[in-house]
């Protein structure tokens, strides 16, 4: 189970995703975490460096569907802001919502061709490592606004850290340790 919490990759942000590398690399559909992903709990509309993002994506050749675990309307409102389909309430870790993105797509793709992007161990990389595709872990953007089950599942996370860390040294030297240099700043 550990190994399912190690992600492929690490990265600050969404900005230093090298997705030229990964568009050559095979990947063609991305699923992506919305709060503290692609924007803080306190943005009320995508900023305009999300629709750069966001359309720098679709010019290269990649589809984009957001998967959120909140239930509120802002994963809607945000989706529909961006014009990408969306998943609220995807109950990740559970493979419900995953499952439910990859039928939202366009086409049907291999998950050579899948990868997602998250800020979270607990459910995001988890989630998408449990589905068989390539996670890419992000820091949060701001953990200060993050709601309780969020905050929760951070504990948890700190836990797995340290038994990851214990038990696989060198995947922890590998993949996780700028991020607990970063999500400690």
């Amino acid at each position: 189970m550990l190994k399912k919490l190690i992600p492929n990759d690490y990265y600050k942000t969404i900005d230093d995703i090298p997705y030229n590398k990964l568009y050559a690399d095979g990947f063609r559909l991305i699923l992506t975490d919305l709060d503290n992903t692609l924007i803080s709990y306190l943005e009320k509309e995508p900023t305009d460096k999300l629709y750069i993002w966001k359309n720098m994506l679709e010019s290269m050749g990649f589809e984009i569907i957001i998967v959120s675990n909140s239930r509120k309307d802002r994963v809607e409102h945000f989706a529909n802001l961006l014009n990408l389909p969306f998943v609220k309430f995807a109950k990740k870790p559970l493979l419900f919502g995953m499952k439910k993105a990859l039928k939202l797509a366009s086409k049907e793709y291999k998950k050579e061709e899948i990868l997602e992007i998250g800020d979270q161990l607990m459910t995001d990389v988890f989630a998408s490592r449990r589905l068989g595709v390539h996670t890419i872990l992000v820091k949060a953007i701001d953990k200060k606004t993050e709601i309780l089950p969020t905050k929760i599942n951070r504990k948890l996370e700190h836990f797995f850290l340290t038994q990851i860390e214990r038990r696989h040294p060198r995947l922890y030297q590998q993949k996780l340790d700028q991020y607990v240099v970063d999500k400690n700043e």
